[in-house]
């Protein structure tokens, strides 16, 4: 009677093989994402065909004014709510900005914390930057320097975040069913459905203050005001890259320190103005700068971020080739070879290498605000 002998490197190709089915199968479920919005055998709702040509023509009547009037500054147009539910999550891959409200009667500040501590979920919050000591211009981004985040429930966050000592910058951690308990199903499906990730903003500032400077995001990105209200300055990337000394690092691109009056500057740069108050929202493209300020209170709003779109950020880019290049790399390891918890990750902790690097240019960065424009401001 026969035996079959065994290779005995048998077991070793049966490894590779499984090795290799399962790199085949991550990457192509890796690869959906390149053809993410691509329609071959069908057409786009027609609300999203609506929305784009609303916002091509109101994009080409804002830049006709600001030849004008440069001094005046111009709005976004507002889409209703219902049009971009019908549209789906291509209403958040548009080439200008807009308004929309999403909530009709939003939740109070005490009903949405009542909330956030029975789940109570841990969360990132650092201390508030200390506004009455240093104050902050639009063009200054890099002037304060904040200290580490720092992780706990969200009970102990608030009972700093409550006094105005804290903000709570992070809170990644939400699904679609936790926002089913704060916004309405429409809003819910809406916002929630095309969105990578979102970050909470928290704070509880006793005066209106601009709490961001200028700075860009290589996303498309959608901001939703929850309670009270934020103001702001947004620039078109050509624009800032065509008349601002644009500076990028590692995660976001903001302003260079500049010798000239800020307010005269900011006054001679086209711009657009907008208001967000509680259940209403603005999205906007990648790399469009902008500058926020929060009003007093209890102040919650998400920002949420939109899978990267190559081309279209390679295309709208404010750097130099160089830069461009180096994010396109970095991007095309984000969306198409890294695995996504590893994503969450860097994301989570890209503040604080942000502010390392501010931390490393600050005392650079605030003698040349203060020998210049910042004297103004002391």
């Amino acid at each position: 009677m026969k035996t079959e002998n065994k290779k005995p490197h048998d077991s070793g190709i049966n490894v590779k093989k499984a090795f290799m089915l399962l790199v085949g199968a991550y990457f192509l479920q890796k690869s959906k994402k390149v053809f993410r919005g691509v329609r071959i055998f069908s057409k786009e709702p027609e609300a999203c065909t609506v929305i784009r040509e609303t916002l091509l023509a109101s994009k080409k009547v804002a830049e006709w004014e600001h030849e004008r009037d440069v001094t005046k500054p111009q709005s976004f147009p507002i889409v209703p709510f219902h049009m971009i539910a019908d549209c789906g999550s291509e209403s958040f891959n548009m080439p200008f900005p807009y308004t929309f409200t999403f909530e009709e009667n939003p939740m109070g500040a005490d009903e949405l914390i009542d909330k956030f501590l029975a789940k109570n979920k841990t969360v990132s919050y650092r201390p508030a930057a200390d506004f009455s000591k240093v104050t902050v211009t639009p063009f200054n981004v890099r002037v304060s320097k904040l200290l580490q985040m720092k992780q706990a429930s969200f009970e102990e966050a608030w009972a700093c975040i409550s006094k105005g000592k804290c903000t709570l910058y992070f809170d990644n951690t939400w699904t679609k069913e936790d926002y089913t308990s704060i916004m309405t199903d429409e809003a819910v499906e809406a916002l929630v459905e095309g969105s990578s990730f979102g970050s909470m903003f928290m704070s509880n500032y006793k005066k209106y203050y601009i709490t961001a400077g200028f700075h860009a995001a290589p996303f498309k990105s959608l901001a939703t005001q929850m309670t009270e209200a934020k103001d702001w300055i947004f620039l078109d990337p050509a624009v800032a890259k065509k008349l601002l000394p644009v500076d990028t690092n590692v995660k976001v691109a903001v302003i260079n320190p500049m010798a000239q009056d800020h307010e005269e500057t900011m006054k001679y740069t086209p711009r657009y103005l907008v208001r967000t108050n509680a259940g209403e929202g603005i999205y906007f493209p990648e790399w469009w700068y902008h500058s926020v300020y929060t009003e007093p209170g209890v102040n919650i709003m998400t920002n949420w971020r939109m899978p990267a779109t190559l081309i279209s950020g390679f295309q709208t880019s404010p750097m130099i080739m160089k830069q461009k290049i180096a994010y396109l790399i970095q991007f095309s390891l984000k969306e198409y070879i890294l695995p996504d918890w590893f994503v969450e990750w860097a994301v989570a902790r890209g503040q604080d290498s942000q502010q390392e690097t501010v931390h490393q240019m600050y005392d650079y960065r605030k003698s040349i605000f203060e020998a210049n424009a910042g004297k103004r401001y002391l």
